[in-house]
């Protein structure tokens, strides 16, 4: 098979394309325990990250996201602030939640 000339369309090229907003929705995830004192969250643009980090000191950067020093309830609560909503989540003693904010 001949790839000359194809793309490489992989994961991280198609995640550093910057949103507009003409794209009108933004996802991000948070992942944490509901028995734990921290969680991280993933997608979230620069200001909000710096938001995040000055309402909770301590918070730092993971791979792919950032480490929030609080519980995940009340991090959900400070993203419904920042305008996101929960559209779904998966998991049981670690949760995944999937939120969306309209642009």
């Amino acid at each position: 098979m001949d790839t000359k000339g194809s793309q490489n369309l992989s994961p991280c090229n198609l995640a550093s394309i910057p949103l507009t907003e003409e794209d009108g929705v933004v996802y991000i995830a948070i992942k944490g325990s509901l028995h734990a004192n921290d969680c991280s969250v993933f997608g979230l643009g620069e200001e909000e990250i710096r938001a995040l980090s000055k309402k909770f000191p301590g918070s730092g950067v993971v791979v792919n996201g950032v480490s929030i020093k609080s519980n995940v309830l009340e991090t959900l609560n400070s993203l419904g602030q920042l305008g996101y909503k929960i559209i779904s989540s998966t998991g049981e003693t670690e949760i995944t939640w999937t939120l969306q904010r309209i642009i």
